[in-house]
């Protein structure tokens, strides 16, 4: 078997494994992943490797492309997975990531570079990878199957309202709000609609950094600044609480920052 069977192979093991536990007939998983190079011959090479990653592993995903990252920043949809080119003229990739950083922490970044000297610089923005030019296909493929089962481990996947499922990172989920037939999900940039109920979030979120302060809300006690007759967030939003649960609620998150004072 050669190299590139090699490594299909395990990301064919891989990503087979999370669709059998997770897809459903009702809808496919939705991923976005972002492209950003100044050199059209990049994009394109990139965009193609994508196309032949998506063929040959079963697993759908829409593709976005970027020449600058000025453009790549004026973007408003979230992006799962993005490849960046670090050498582009005016903002150049590193200074994008950083921008980037300052509003999304789970972002996955895979830089694109000719000289590995920049490669000790991608510590700042947490890299996921790194990708030498002339590209390598097999590196490729290897670098978005790794980071996709990567996203996996780290997220979950979710059924929206629409019937299709999207990955969420827990660490990124502020407070879930019970909606009308439906639950929202507020991240800091983000609002997703989903069909589970509270207690199937109550169930998934089991991981001691969410409580349930109120039959309509669920809070991530990562983001709260402080509480009174309400929780404040520390976005400023406001979420109920009950009085029933208001001690045990303030009790839970001195435990909670006891476990994760640093």
């Amino acid at each position: 078997m050669d190299e590139l069977l090699r490594a299909k192979f395990v990301m064919d093991y891989n990503i087979t494994h999370i669709l059998h536990l997770f897809m459903r007939e009702r809808g496919v998983i939705k991923l976005r992943i972002g492209v950003c190079d100044d050199e059209s011959i990049i994009r394109k090479e990139l965009m193609e490797f994508c196309e032949k990653f998506r063929s040959s592993n079963l697993i759908d995903f829409e593709l976005v492309q970027f020449s600058s990252g000025n453009d790549l920043l004026k973007y408003k949809e979230p992006i799962d997975i993005l490849f960046l080119d670090i050498q582009m003229k005016g903002i150049n990739g590193l200074r994008t990531a950083l921008k980037i950083r300052e509003t999304n922490d789970s972002m996955i970044i895979i830089f694109v570079t000719g000289y590995r000297a920049f490669w000790q610089e991608g510590y700042k923005v947490r890299a996921f990878r790194y990708l030498l030019k002339p590209l390598k296909e097999t590196d490729f493929m290897i670098a978005l199957g790794d980071a996709i089962n990567d996203l996996y481990k780290n997220s979950k996947m979710v059924l929206g309202k629409d019937g299709n499922f999207f990955f969420i990172h827990l660490k990124d989920i502020l407070y879930i709000e019970c909606g009308n037939r439906s639950t929202l999900v507020r991240t800091k940039t983000n609002c997703f609609e989903s069909v589970m109920t509270m207690t199937e979030w109550e169930k998934l979120l089991d991981n001691g950094d969410f409580y349930r302060v109120h039959k309509s809300y669920i809070v991530n006690m990562y983001y709260i600044d402080k509480i009174d007759d309400k929780v404040t967030m520390d976005n400023g939003e406001l979420v109920e609480v009950s009085v029933r649960q208001r001690a045990k609620f303030k009790k839970a998150c001195k435990e909670f920052r006891k476990r994760n004072a640093r």
